[in-house]
């Protein structure tokens, strides 16, 4: 054998070896104990989707509820406002998707009141108040540019949501991307439980804290009945000796005065007294200090926990609740528990 084809063959068995040297660690799932040290690799090389299987997903971010929501926020904002200020309104309300109402009882408040929203929402154009049935209504409206921002950023939050949720969950390597203007790509490889992760993924988990409304009977009326400031959603409730799931119906005031982008932290904590997980929530400054004037003005009328267009529980409130913090509690298992936490903390 001549010395050219001898060294071809020794760089080719060379080669070989360095390859299942480094293929190890993905080939074998146990390795002697004595693998290591700084010249055998670790590592397992991480097989792609077309490889190992896994999930692909194509998600559709809800840009319009994004913009309501703002909308929602800032209706809030300005109703505490004007109350502060000693300013007399009826209703502070969001008025479609892009725009809110203020009823003023007198012409009087009306510069007072354009002078401060213009302070305080500069990037809202107000429009020219006019007379409604005796009062006087005036309207902020958001731009389309603005419109356009909110809505863009309401898909790169759920990228970056996305992208938290993925991470607690743990996949190695997944691929997560925008698609066109509203929607996000994911793949994720080799997930062993596809049915939790699409779940856990693809929450919306909207949190919004409303009120109910105590003078409207839910046995006596439906959706068509109800005012437009109204609705109706459902609590259900697991009975822990059969298991019999009941729904409880509640009228709810539309609007929202609270919602989950406030929140800072969620935890997963076990009630003492049922031996029950609940999931302990932490506001941040802003939403600490709206939930301590909401609850203040509204002591001794029950508040509303909504996930999902689902009431979670609806406690009276007893006192007015400083320091920010609250929790959910529901007939959640522990895997549910922690699911919810995952979902609220990561967006």
């Amino acid at each position: 054998m001549s010395k050219g084809l001898t060294w071809r063959i020794s760089l080719i068995v060379f080669f070989l070896f360095c390859s299942l040297l480094y293929l190890a660690p993905t080939l074998f799932a146990n390795l002697p104990s004595w693998w290591g040290g700084p010249f055998l690799p670790k590592d397992k090389i991480n097989l792609g989707l077309d490889l190992q299987g896994g999930i692909h997903l194509v998600m559709e971010v809800e840009t319009e509820k994004a913009v309501e929501g703002q909308l929602d926020i800032i209706a809030t904002d300005v109703e505490d406002t004007l109350n502060e200020k000693s300013l007399r309104f009826k209703k502070v309300s969001r008025l479609g998707g892009d725009r809110i109402t203020i009823v003023l009882y007198d012409k009087g408040t009306v510069a007072s009141v354009e002078t401060l929203l213009k302070e305080k929402y500069p990037r809202l154009k107000l429009l020219t108040p006019f007379d409604e049935g005796g009062f006087l209504n005036l309207q902020m409206k958001m731009s389309e540019s603005e419109i356009e921002s909110v809505k863009d950023k309401s898909v790169q939050q759920a990228l970056e949501t996305i992208r938290n949720r993925i991470d607690q969950f743990g996949v190695s390597e997944p691929v997560i991307q925008r698609e066109g203007i509203r929607n996000i790509v994911v793949q994720l490889p080799g997930v062993k439980d596809p049915k939790r992760a699409i779940e856990l993924i693809g929450k919306t988990a909207r949190l919004e804290f409303k009120l109910v409304d105590e003078d409207v009977n839910p046995a006596n009326v439906t959706q068509g009945t109800l005012s437009d400031e109204d609705e109706i959603l459902s609590e259900k409730k697991t009975d822990p000796d059969t298991g019999a799931v009941t729904e409880v119906p509640y009228v709810l005031k539309r609007k929202t005065l609270i919602t989950g982008d406030l929140l800072t932290d969620a935890q997963v904590r076990i009630d003492s007294q049922y031996n029950q997980p609940y999931v302990a929530i932490s506001f941040n400054s802003v939403g600490a200090k709206l939930f301590d004037q909401v609850t203040a003005a509204n002591v001794g009328k029950r508040f509303a926990i909504v996930l999902d267009n689902n009431i979670y529980s609806a406690p009276v409130i007893r006192e007015r609740i400083s320091g920010g913090d609250a929790q959910i509690s529901g007939s959640f298992t522990e895997q549910e528990a922690s699911d919810l936490a995952i979902v609220l903390r990561a967006g």
